[in-house]
């Protein structure tokens, strides 16, 4: 009801300017950051020429900057609103000094909209560029502008989308708490993250929203609150305790070689990698525990010497934020000898698209398909509809064994079983139902550098050392998808679609 009632709050509640919600009384103090590592260069100065690069598309502005620039889409101005610019040390004090007065000046007399996600995150780039700086100055007008956005989101938390959104809100309003001494601000900063992190973090330590990429982007938040934080801090304990349980699961999914399967929304260059993260966890001596048993995420994973692989085995989650995710349920990555083999084809693009809901569907996902149709009812670029619910029959360290009601519409429920020896990978699919009307498929999606040669017999030869194996009876042929780098990059790459089948098929992987 919470959702429902704020949603109606603010639909129908313009903001105002920023000018409108100047006031009060604050003090500055600087508060203690550490170095993070620019992820790609977001800002090339030339002359009067600025040339901005989000999402690997670029953007070139001469002269003042067009803050509300829609042109490539409602994600790319916001990472322009955000401010990341700050952190990038090419570009001189001097020139970061002159941007941000122009957000600012465009935000105090409302001809740029306030809105509490970018104000969350462009509140934590300017107060961590300003606590770096050799002088403060409190009577600067831009920390009476700034001051003014803290105050408009304290109360204008997101409680009507919830999830990542709402924890960016509070880590951002705690930190300005902390600079401007605003002791209101803590506690209420305060008391909806021990609420919310209690929630939204899982037992066995992953982020509810089940992404890789945004469990990487909260568990940033979480260790930067705790450097800045005292000892005397009451949430500093519970940040430590989430953060630690966080690193373990990160570590866990993760490859040996640092990277994360991109299960539900995640690509590459948006987030701080599970390497990097670990390095700021070890300035802090958070420990990491090792091996952990992965369970309420629904993730699995089985390795050994050669081969690393994680599964999906969960429907879809939270049940009343399901923005981040896919129709993926029983999807798995491969990885063997620290390379990528079998992939998640990840996301390129937020926009509401045929992209968008291909790179959501269940025909781009490691699993079956059933007469096109997904797996969990997925639309409208952050919607979900019908969800599958999983119920697992066997769980071991050899292998595991799920069904899913997703086609249950259709009369049919699919299972998996996937078995896991060394040097052999067994999965079998079952479909139980009515079967006389469907016309299922599975799909392997491979990895751009990977190369497939049919080798005869519906067997199939993986790179150097690989072989996939599909009963004689199937239909099996070699197709071309594209594989995301990253937003609004795509590249070629090869998968392996199966059809012919009715009850069951079953496919062998061999790790020579």
């Amino acid at each position: 009801m919470k959702q429902v009632a704020y949603q109606f709050k603010y639909r129908f509640v313009k903001p105002r300017n920023l000018k409108k919600h100047s006031g009060g009384n604050f003090s500055v103090t600087r508060l203690k950051f550490q170095e993070i590592p620019v992820q790609y260069e977001i800002l090339a100065v030339s002359d009067t020429h600025l040339k901005f690069n989000f999402l690997n598309l670029q953007k070139e502005f001469e002269g003042a900057v067009d803050w509300n620039f829609q042109g490539f889409g409602k994600l790319w101005n916001y990472n322009l609103q955000y401010l990341d610019f700050l952190k990038q040390q090419s570009v001189s004090f001097e020139i970061k000094a002159k941007l941000l007065a122009e957000v600012y000046n465009n935000l105090w007399d409302g001809r740029l909209r306030l809105e509490p996600y970018p104000v969350s995150l462009r509140i934590m780039n300017v107060i961590r560029f300003f606590s770096t700086q050799e002088i403060i100055r409190p009577d600067d007008e831009v920390f009476v502008m700034v001051f003014a956005e803290a105050k408009y989101l304290s109360k204008n938390l997101e409680f009507h989308i919830l999830a990542n959104h709402l924890l960016e809100n509070l880590f951002a309003l705690l930190m300005a708490g902390h600079f401007f001494g605003n002791e209101d601000w803590i506690k209420k900063a305060e008391r909806f993250l021990e609420i919310e992190l209690e929630e939204q973090i899982l037992r066995d330590g992953a982020h509810f929203e089940l992404s890789p990429m945004y469990h990487q982007i909260i568990l940033f938040r979480i260790l930067e609150a705790i450097g800045y934080l005292s000892e005397s801090s009451q949430v500093r304990g519970l940040l430590q305790q989430k953060a630690i349980l966080m690193l373990s699961w990160l570590n866990e999914v993760s490859f040996s070689n640092g990277e994360v399967p991109h299960f539900n929304d995640s690509t590459y260059g948006v987030s701080l990698n599970t390497t990097q993260l670990n390095q700021l966890a070890s300035l802090q001596a958070l420990p990491i525990n090792k091996n952990i048993h992965l369970k309420e995420s629904g993730y699995r994973k089985f390795k050994n010497s050669r081969m690393e692989l994680v599964i999906d085995v969960n429907g879809i989650s939270p049940g009343y934020q399901p923005g981040h995710a896919h129709a993926d349920t029983f999807s798995f990555v491969l990885y063997i000898l620290d390379f990528p083999i079998i992939v998640d084809a990840g996301v390129s693009t937020y926009n509401i698209s045929s992209r968008r809901d291909l790179e959501r569907s269940t025909m781009l996902h490691n699993t079956v398909s059933i007469n096109g149709g997904n797996s969990s009812e997925v639309w409208a670029g952050f919607r979900v509809g019908r969800r599958a619910i999983v119920t697992i029959h066997e769980d071991s360290d050899q292998g595991i064994f799920a069904s899913h009601s997703g086609y249950r519409n259709l009369g049919i429920e699919v299972f998996r079983r996937l078995k896991i020896s060394n040097g052999r990978i067994e999965i079998e699919d079952l479909l139980v139902g009515d079967l006389s009307l469907v016309k299922p498929q599975l799909n392997f999606h491979f990895h751009p550098s990977i190369s497939i040669r049919d080798v005869g017999e519906n067997t199939f030869s993986i790179g150097k050392d690989i072989l996939m194996e599909f009963d004689s009876k199937l239909s099996v042929a070699i197709q071309e998808y594209d594989y995301c780098l990253g937003f609004n990059k795509l590249a070629k790459a090869k998968k392996i679609n199966v059809v012919g089948f009715k009850e069951d098929v079953k496919t062998t992987i061999k790790i020579n």
